[in-house]
């Protein structure tokens, strides 16, 4: 019994032993489980780590494509460079003809843009270099709207000076105009101002207005009836001093002239537009001087010219008045070297007749400045210039302007048989002479001068 006991005891420490073991596996089993799960739960909490991007790069923060106003001028776009490199600057450069003055620095490209004159959009592309990268910037600028002007002005005053003949039948009057008081100055202060140097094929008479036309802009300077000089036409803003603060030269445009009404629509040399209007009378006053007459005859003259030349300039209804123009040379030599020399100019009463027939009929004495048909424009001495109508006296070519007259008043008629002309005066001159006599055409010349 008692090894029974004994061995019973073994047994029953065996197995206590091995219970107590088998727990401590478990808990050791549990704990390492534990462990294992609050690692795994604190490496599922944590953000994956993102991969650093090294690459250099141009980042372009101006919106693209860039739109330029029309008008132009100082242009920016921002930049930023990724991962710089040392050593590596930022260089810029434009393919576009209107895109000038190009510089990058730090961040910006600058950039200076022409006006856009043209009626169109027009495109360019701004390219930014750094290193071997390249970044590219499309350019759109946008045109004028239609009546849309950088300068539109009313003007309050309205003056100038009148000149007279030019030798062409050109009359020259120069136009002043702006909102400030006009003298041989123009100096007040923070005013603007006008000029337009203009030719016209309408004499100013005592009173110039200007004429009713449509004026170029003549770049050219040959002051050519319709335009006006480049040379002499400008405008300029004064300052509070009454120094000009802005000027401007004129490289295109239109002066259109109605009825008390002026209208200018110019461009200027820096690509702005400039609309000026003033309504009122045009009045631009007188710097000619003219003599009380212009005849150099001392007494009555007569002439008798069986044979003669007839030279015919027809500018159909030049005056606006229904009827032809004509300007008709009497010559005494074919070559108008020598001799008496008549120019006579009419009014017929037909309109685009270039017949001779036309020229049948008694013509009366009328004004330039107030044409009629039957008529026959008086002769005077404008300035310098003889107008309308005369009788010079021709020696080796020259006038020679020591004899002849203006035909001022009287009648003159002209009879027509197929291709023989004749041509009756029963004139006076500006002082009281007469002048007399028949001409008879030996040849006869007939120019088109309309359109000239």
């Amino acid at each position: 019994m008692i090894f029974s006991d004994y061995f019973y005891n073994f047994a029953q420490t065996d197995d206590n032993i091995n219970h107590k073991h088998s727990i401590t596996m478990k808990k050791l089993f549990t704990l390492l489980a534990l462990a294992l799960f609050a690692l795994t739960a604190c490496e599922s909490n944590e953000t994956p780590q993102e991969p650093v991007d090294t690459t250099t790069d141009i980042e372009v923060l101006t919106e693209t494509p860039l739109t330029v106003a029309y008008q132009g001028g100082r242009t920016m776009v921002m930049f930023n460079i990724k991962n710089p490199i040392e050593g590596v600057n930022v260089t810029a450069f434009c393919n576009a003809f209107w895109v000038k003055d190009v510089a990058a620095s730090d961040g910006v490209v600058v950039f200076v843009a022409d006006r856009n004159t043209s009626d169109h959009r027009r495109e360019g592309v701004l390219t930014i270099k750094y290193g071997d990268i390249e970044k590219y910037v499309g350019l759109s600028q946008e045109f004028r709207p239609e009546g849309e002007y950088d300068y539109d002005m009313t003007a309050t005053v309205f003056g100038g000076e009148y000149y007279g003949n030019d030798g062409e039948d050109n009359y020259n009057y120069y136009v002043q105009l702006g909102n400030g008081e006009i003298d041989e100055f123009n100096d007040e202060a923070n005013a603007t101002y006008y000029y337009f140097d203009i030719y016209a094929n309408r004499r100013g008479g005592d009173h110039p207005i200007l004429p009713n036309g449509t004026y170029t802009l003549d770049r050219n300077n040959s002051c050519k009836i319709g335009t006006f000089t480049a040379e002499s036409s400008k405008a300029h803003f004064n300052d509070g001093d009454g120094q000009p603060e802005e000027s401007f030269e004129m490289t295109s445009g239109t002066v259109t002239v109605t009825d008390s009404k002026f209208e200018a629509i110019v461009t200027m040399s820096d690509g702005t537009m400039h609309r000026i209007v003033y309504e009122g009378e045009l009045y631009v006053p007188s710097v000619v001087n003219s003599p009380d007459y212009g005849s150099k005859l001392t007494e009555d003259y007569t002439f008798e010219l069986p044979i003669g030349y007839l030279r015919l300039f027809y500018y159909g209804d030049e005056y606006g008045i229904g009827a032809d123009y004509w300007s008709i040379a009497l010559m005494e030599d074919s070559t108008a070297m020598s001799g008496d020399y008549f120019q006579i100019k009419i009014l017929t009463d037909s309109c685009d007749d270039m017949s001779y027939e036309s020229l049948a009929g008694v013509y009366t004495p009328c004004s330039d400045l107030a044409p009629q048909k039957n008529c026959f424009l008086q002769g005077l001495l404008e300035g310098s210039m003889y107008i309308g109508s005369q009788y010079y006296v021709v020696n080796m070519g020259f006038i020679d302007n020591y004899l002849g007259a203006p035909i001022y008043d009287g009648q003159i008629e002209i009879t027509v048989d197929g291709n023989n002309i004749d041509v009756t005066l029963d004139c006076m001159d500006d002082n009281g002479h007469k002048i007399q006599g028949t001409f008879s055409s030996a040849g006869i010349e007939l120019y088109d001068r309309r359109g000239r």
